[in-house]
């Protein structure tokens, strides 16, 4: 643990000298400031959905009120190569859910936000190589295509391999990643291939404070663009016992048990034999395995630009666009809940479609994964890197059924394989801009007294299950 700290400390030391040298340079540069103020309000519904952790025991949503109303100022400044980026967020919104709620549950509720506190300085020369190193807080967004549905890399779990499209607080308009860390960006060739490497913090999900090395990089020419990358998560970590918890849920055993003359294998979590443990008639029990949250993420993603076959007047610049993006989310298998690594591998796709330039955007996305599980029940409440799962039991003692080698049956759901999205955007004036969206993703609302944890599944479980949200957004400076 010293040595991960020192080595932290030692990096933030390098980091903080050497922007003091270039801010040193740089004193004598003239200094430039600019202040942006910016608006919003989100009105929607949850047309239809579904929430089995609902408190009043009925599942089924309809006609669900989504609202959001923001407002964030940002003041940056430069000089010569050097700027700083910090600014000041508000969020408010009414408590989601219409069960009978206690009055305080009821409450308007407010949530102060700080979008970007990030200092950066620039190097090199764009004819040859370029390069930015950044370090703080900030959104890092390397898919330009994924409006709503993608941006896997930094934007979902490992162990488990749940996805989301809002963390809960912002309803769209979220595809990427809210970064706490260190960036160093690299272009070449005039900017047709760009590297990222990343060294970003977990502050989010458990282990929190865990550091995860990244870098991706992109290719683009007039008529295509590709792109790469990988993560290891939670590589640094700041306390590797909590990597693999020692819970016994979190153990996948193996026991004999020899009652009544028989011999009989179990295979699967600790916690959910068919048996116990305790008898004198098990004859051992062997730990086989404790999941972990530590793994590998690899992404690639492609588009292929034909805007350019559209009449210029009549051509938005980015009208039909063709693309997808894939991941694996967690490169090696583990037992019973990560398998199979084609059950961990996203798959978004999509176009732009022409608008003859009376929209600036019109993006079409889809996406299909076919996880079998898709609750973080116990990954938000035990921190555990397992999926919650239901075991398949005997309906007369309600024990796990185990198969022929002993191994207990998990159910599996598919309904949530396929989702779809479409956004829309529309930039009235200077000071107007208009949003509209309409999905069946991965929205997950906060929820409870507090307003503090996200839904433990996504509250669009099926293609016809979807909602619709408009956004007016004002430019205030």
């Amino acid at each position: 643990m010293k040595n991960f700290f020192d080595k932290t400390r030692n990096l933030a030391q390098a980091v903080i000298l050497v922007f003091a040298c270039v801010v040193f340079v740089a004193a004598d540069e003239p200094i430039q400031h600019k202040l942006t103020v910016k608006s919003f309000i989100d009105f929607g519904h949850l047309v239809r959905g579904t929430n089995p952790y609902d408190p009043q025991g009925d599942p089924h949503i309809s006609a669900l009120p989504l609202n959001r109303t923001g407002v964030l100022a940002i003041q940056d400044v430069s000089v010569g190569r050097f700027d700083v980026s910090a600014g000041l967020g508000g969020l408010i919104w009414w408590p989601y859910g219409g069960g009978i709620t206690d009055a305080d549950e009821r409450v308007m509720q407010v949530k102060p936000t700080i979008p970007v506190a990030r200092a950066r300085w620039q190097f090199g020369s764009p004819s040859s190589v370029a390069g930015s190193l950044m370090v703080g807080t900030f959104s890092y967004k390397y898919n330009p295509d994924a409006k709503n549905l993608g941006e896997y890399l930094y934007r979902a779990g490992t162990y488990p391999g749940f996805l989301w499209t809002t963390e809960g607080w912002l309803l769209m308009n979220r595809a990427n990643n809210y970064s706490n860390g260190v960036l160093l960006s690299l272009s070449q060739f005039k900017g047709m291939l760009k590297h990222n490497f990343s060294l970003f913090m977990e502050t989010q999900y458990y282990p929190v404070g865990d550091f995860s090395p990244g870098y991706d990089l992109a290719f683009t020419s007039d008529w295509v663009e590709l792109g790469g990358g990988v993560v290891l998560n939670h590589f640094l970590p700041l306390h590797p016992s909590a990597l693999k918890p020692k819970d016994d849920e979190n153990t996948y055993v193996r026991a004999v048990d020899t009652a009544n003359d028989t011999t009989v294998f179990y295979y699967g979590p600790k916690n959910a034999a068919p048996f116990d443990l305790t008898s004198p008639t098990i004859r051992d029990i062997d730990t086989l395995h404790r999941w972990t949250h530590k793994g590998v993420k690899v992404m690639g993603r492609a588009a292929l630009k034909l805007g350019s076959l559209l009449p210029d007047g009549m051509r938005g610049p980015e009208d039909l666009r063709i693309f997808a993006e894939a991941a694996v989310l967690g490169w090696e298998n583990q037992p019973l809940y990560y398998e199979k690594r084609s059950e961990r591998m996203p798959i978004m796709f999509g176009i732009n479609l022409p608008t003859l330039k009376t929209l600036d955007v019109l993006s079409v996305q889809g996406e299909y994964y076919s996880s079998p599980f898709n609750d973080i029940d116990r990954y938000n409440s035990a921190s555990l890197p397992i999926w919650e799962a239901h075991f398949e039991k005997d309906p007369v003692s309600g024990r796990a059924l185990t198969d022929a080698n002993g191994k207990v049956i998990p159910t599996s759901v598919h309904k949530d394989d396929w989702k779809w999205s479409i956004y829309a955007k529309k930039t009235v004036n200077k000071a107007i801009t208009v949003y509209a969206q309409a999905a069946s993703d991965h929205l997950r609302l906060m929820s409870g007294p507090r307003q503090v944890k996200t839904s433990n599944v996504a509250l669009t479980s099926s293609p016809k299950e979807w909602y619709y949200l408009i956004r007016m957004e004002f430019s205030l400076r």
